[in-house]
This record gives C-alpha cells, structure tokens and sequence, in this order.
C-alpha cells in the first residue's frame, strides 16, 4: 500500500496522465495509501482492470509504446526514447513484470545498479523511470 501511495506521488509530480492497475492483486486504495501519497491519489486517476494484457492491447491500438521494466533487458532507461505518448509498465515486488506482459510490451529496459542487491524498490524504480521520462 506505501509503495502505491509513493508510485502515485512520482506519478503525479512527473505529469503522468493515469495510473492502471489490475483488479485483483493490486494495493487498494485506503488511508495509509492515500496517505503515503501525499493526496496524489485525489488527482490522479487509477484505472483497475481485470486484463492488464487487454490493456496493454488497448494502449497500444491508440498509439501508445508500451515499456517494461526488466532485470534481463539488454538497454538501459537511459538508452530509452520516451518521446511520444507512452505507458510503463513496473513489476510486483520480487516477480517482477510477468513474461506474457514482457512479450507483449514494445520494448524493455534495466535500470543500471552498482550494488550487490538485486533490484531497486518498485516505488522508487517507478520513480527514476518516470523521472527519465520528463
């Protein structure tokens, strides 16, 4: 629920038009999420869906590159031309973005690290993400 609420805080300050989650699964949106997110969640819209398949499928039809983030890809954030309407797409806690999101998506890219552990937490990689979008 605190890395929803800090995800809708980035996403917000970073102009993001919405974020999309899917219906089951998902953080709900409670106090302590509304809380953590500095009121971003009054702002913001938050979309659940039941297919996030279904939507990437959707996006994609209006003209929107969908983008994953992935600990395999080949490119870095940085390399990324996010120019243009654009969706990302971040994974759960530990899973990660799930292979048939990953195939589905127009492209991916890492997030490079120095560190031994191995990956960032969700909140703060949605944040660096949608900070190299602006």
């Amino acid at each position: 629920v605190r890395n929803f609420g800090a995800i809708a805080r980035s996403a917000e300050c970073s102009g993001v038009h919405a974020l999309i989650i899917p219906k089951k699964g998902a953080a709900q949106i409670n106090a302590e999420a509304l809380k953590t997110s500095a009121g971003a969640l009054n702002i913001i819209p938050v979309c659940r869906e039941s297919s996030l398949m279904a939507a990437i499928e959707q996006l994609q039809m209006a003209g929107v590159q969908v983008f994953a983030s992935d600990l395999q890809a080949k490119k870095s954030v940085h390399q990324m031309d996010f120019v243009g309407p654009i969706a990302l797409v971040v994974g759960a806690e530990g899973d990660g973005v799930s292979r048939p999101i990953l195939g589905k998506v127009d492209d991916t890219f890492i997030i490079p690290q120095n560190g031994e552990t191995d990956s960032f937490n969700v909140s703060v990689a949605a944040g660096i993400v949608m900070y190299a979008t602006v």
